[in-house]
């Protein structure tokens, strides 16, 4: 199975995304696949944000987190509101609370 999107965190660390994934500090993902973030400073939520796929492509969607989910985008900085999606692009950045991650096309 080929990955949605590839993600890599501040730390160096690669995460494939293969399907809906729910992102925190102690994610609930329901039908989705969760994955755990270090966060010694609490920046992130338990259940922060989710990225997944479809047809048009890979987004990531803010799952009402304290502090926020933004992607950064050249200059441009698109917050993105809670339930909404946001179209992902390889080389966009994403600030989720003090942790950052650089998106890059699956392989």
């Amino acid at each position: 199975m080929t990955p949605v999107v590839v993600l890599t965190w501040d730390t160096g660390e690669q995460v494939a995304v293969y399907g809906r994934t729910v992102f925190g500090r102690d994610p609930f993902g329901g039908p989705c696949a969760t994955v755990v973030v270090r966060d010694e400073t609490l920046s992130v939520s338990k259940t922060h944000f989710e990225v997944g796929g479809d047809r048009g492509g890979a987004w990531v969607s803010d799952r009402w987190s304290r502090n926020g989910t933004v992607v950064l985008r050249g200059a441009d900085r698109l917050p993105v509101a809670p339930g909404a999606r946001v179209p992902l692009r390889a080389g966009d950045r994403v600030e989720v609370g003090d942790r950052r991650l650089t998106v890059s096309e699956a392989p």
